[in-house]
C-alpha cells in the first residue's frame, strides 16, 4: 500500500492526540488525587471500586444499627439497675414490717412508700429513648404499662436488627416478661400490690409471705440484666469487627482510586517530554517539500 504525505500527517496528528490525552489524564490525575476520574479510565477498577462502596455503605449500615441496638439495651440496663434498687428497697420494708414490734400505722405509713415503688416501677417499664418504649415490644409508640395499674399492654415480640450479613440480633425485652411474670414467671408489680395491700390491712403474715416474692422479683430482674449485658457485649464486638472491615475496604478502596503523586508527576514529565518532541518532529516534517523528496 502507497504511503502518502497526507495518511502520514494523520498519523502524526493521531499520535500528538493521543499524547495530549495521556498529558490532560495525568494532569486530571494530580488535579483530583484520584487516578479514575471516569469509568473508561479503568474499566476494572471502576467496577471494583463501586462494589468496594457497596461493601462499606453496607458496613456503614451495620454500624448504625448497632449503635440504635447499643443505645436501647444500655437505656435498659439503666432502667434494670433503678427496678433492683427499688426492690431491694421494697425487701427492706416487707421484712422491717413483718416483725411483730411495728403497728398498723406504721405498716399503713410503710405502704405509702411501697406505692411509690411501684408507681415507680411503672415507670421505669416506661422506659423510652428516642420516643421509642424499649419494653413494649412492636408497640413501641405508646406507655406498655398503665400508669394506674400496672397492666401490660405492649407485645412479647421481639424487635431485632441486623449486625452483620445473616446475623441479626435482639434489642429489647419485654415488659411483660419482665414485670409482670407472663411466661411464667413472677409478677413483679402484683407482688408489690401484694405488699401494699399486707401493709394496708396491718397484715403482718401477709407481709412476710411476699418476701419470697420479692426475692424471686430481684432474681428475675437480675437475670434479665445479665441477659442484656451479654448482648450489649456481644453488640461491642460486632461493632470492632465492623469497625475493622470499613478499615480494611477504605484501604483497598484508596489503593483502587487514590494516586500516586509521585508516580504521576514523573509520567506527566515524561509525556510532556514526549509530546513537546513529537511536536518538534511533526514542525520538521511540515516544512518539507516535494524537492526534500527528489533529494
Amino acid at each position: 500500500m502507497r504511503v502518502t504525505e497526507n495518511m502520514t500527517m494523520n498519523m502524526v496528528l493521531a499520535s500528538l492526540q493521543k499524547q495530549q490525552d495521556l498529558v490532560n489524564n495525568l494532569q486530571q490525575q494530580i488535579s483530583t488525587g484520584q487516578k479514575i476520574n471516569e469509568p473508561s479510565d479503568d474499566p476494572v477498577s471502576a467496577q471494583q471500586s463501586l462494589d468496594l462502596k457497596g461493601l462499606i455503605a453496607t458496613t456503614d449500615q451495620y454500624t448504625r444499627n448497632i449503635q440504635t441496638g447499643t443505645s436501647w439495651l444500655s437505656q435498659m440496663d439503666s432502667s434494670m439497675s433503678e427496678m433492683n434498687n427499688v426492690l431491694v428497697r421494697a425487701k427492706e420494708l416487707a421484712t422491717q414490717m413483718s416483725n411483730g414490734t411495728y403497728d398498723a400505722g406504721q405498716r399503713q405509713s410503710a405502704a405509702l412508700e411501697v406505692t411509690q415503688l411501684r408507681d415507680q416501677m411503672i415507670a421505669l417499664g416506661n422506659t423510652q429513648i428516642a420516643g421509642k418504649y424499649v419494653f413494649g415490644g412492636y408497640v413501641s409508640d405508646q406507655p406498655p404499662f398503665d400508669a394506674t395499674t400496672g397492666s401490660y399492654n405492649g407485645t412479647e415480640d421481639d424487635v431485632n436488627i441486623q449486625i452483620s450479613q445473616g446475623s441479626s440480633m435482639t434489642i429489647n425485652y419485654s415488659g411483660g416478661k419482665l414485670l409482670r411474670g407472663s411466661g411464667g414467671g413472677t409478677d413483679v408489680i402484683g407482688t408489690l400490690n401484694d405488699l401494699v395491700t399486707a401493709l394496708n390491712n396491718d397484715d403482718q403474715s401477709g407481709v412476710a409471705a411476699t418476701i419470697t416474692g420479692l426475692d424471686d422479683s430481684l432474681q428475675q430482674i437480675q437475670a434479665a440484666q445479665g441477659d442484656v449485658g451479654a448482648r450489649e457485649n456481644r453488640l461491642q464486638t460486632a461493632g470492632n469487627v465492623l469497625s475493622n472491615t470499613k478499615d480494611n475496604l477504605t484501604k483497598a478502596l484508596s489503593g483502587k482510586e487514590d494516586a500516586d503523586y509521585l508516580q504521576v508527576m514523573s509520567d506527566l514529565s515524561k509525556q510532556q517530554t514526549a509530546y513537546q518532541a513529537t511536536l518538534a518532529a511533526t514542525a520538521k516534517f511540515s516544512q518539507l517539500s516535494l524537492l526534500d523528496y527528489m533529494q
